[in-house]
């Protein structure tokens, strides 16, 4: 082989390697900027969640977690079962959000983050939470992931009587969801009249069938609100349990809510 000719392969396999390698570059860049795009279109498509804190009109600081839907969303309230929290609806909360629906989760006074005055000083848990629901409601209607015209609450147990008497009375509260509702619980908590001021406007109560008292509350509840639908779970347990247990009813509450708010 001739000097000249062992110069023109060396040349040749030098260009060979360098286009690969500009080739190779190019695929990986397109590569990774389209994995870019569909994290981003991913992360668009699922929300946001914040923690947030606002203060009610008696001093009790409220903390919550804010699963955002997008800007102006319809939007729903979750209100937790005694002796509970705000992340026994995380689940839910997050199926709600993927439906489009913006989900504020609350811890209620004298559970989880919710313990304090804005003074700082200690906050036991009461069963009478209106200032709460008031709270966020108001926290809500200002917030640009909330359309204020289309919002619900859901409530769990005390947490439904509360959600049942705050809307009774606040006609812009469009639907809601109560899991395990009762008509006077701790006989505290009375919600007949508050079933019977709500009349037309469409709400979904569940409850499981060993709930007995909870059951009575469904079958009084239709026949106060003429907006009422109820259904019943089979051995499924109390409030936000159900959640785990009760075989569709995400997808039934997602659908109410898709449907009235």
């Amino acid at each position: 082989m001739t000097r000249y000719k062992a110069l023109l392969i060396l040349a040749g396999a030098f260009l060979l390697v360098h286009c690969q390698s500009k080739s190779d570059g190019h695929v990986t860049a397109g590569v990774s900027a389209a994995a870019r795009g569909n994290s981003a279109a991913l992360a668009a498509a699922r929300g946001g969640e914040e923690e947030v804190t606002f203060t009610t009109s008696d001093g009790v600081r409220i903390s919550g977690t804010l699963y955002t839907a997008g800007s102006k969303a319809p939007a729903v309230l979750c209100l937790h079962q005694w002796r509970s929290d705000r992340a026994s609806f995380a689940g839910l909360a997050r199926t709600l959000q993927a439906a489009g629906i913006t989900v504020l989760a609350i811890d209620m006074r004298g559970y989880g983050g919710s313990t304090r005055t804005s003074g700082g000083a200690s906050v036991r848990p009461d069963r009478k939470a209106r200032a709460d629901v008031e709270a966020s409601i108001a926290f809500m209607r200002q917030h640009a992931s909330v359309d204020p015209a289309r919002i619900g609450i859901i409530g769990a147990s005390y947490g439904s009587s509360n959600a049942l008497q705050y809307a009774a009375a606040d006609s812009r509260i469009k639907t809601l969801v109560l899991l395990s509702p009762g008509l006077n619980y701790f006989n505290e908590l009375p919600t007949e009249d508050a079933a019977r001021t709500w009349g037309a406007r469409p709400l979904l109560a569940v409850a499981s069938s060993e709930d007995v008292r909870s059951v009575e509350t469904l079958q009084a509840y239709a026949k106060l609100a003429s907006g009422a639908q109820t259904q019943l779970y089979e051995n499924a347990g109390h409030g936000t349990d159900m959640l785990h247990s009760a075989r569709g009813l995400d997808g039934l509450i997602a659908q109410h809510l898709k449907k009235n708010l």
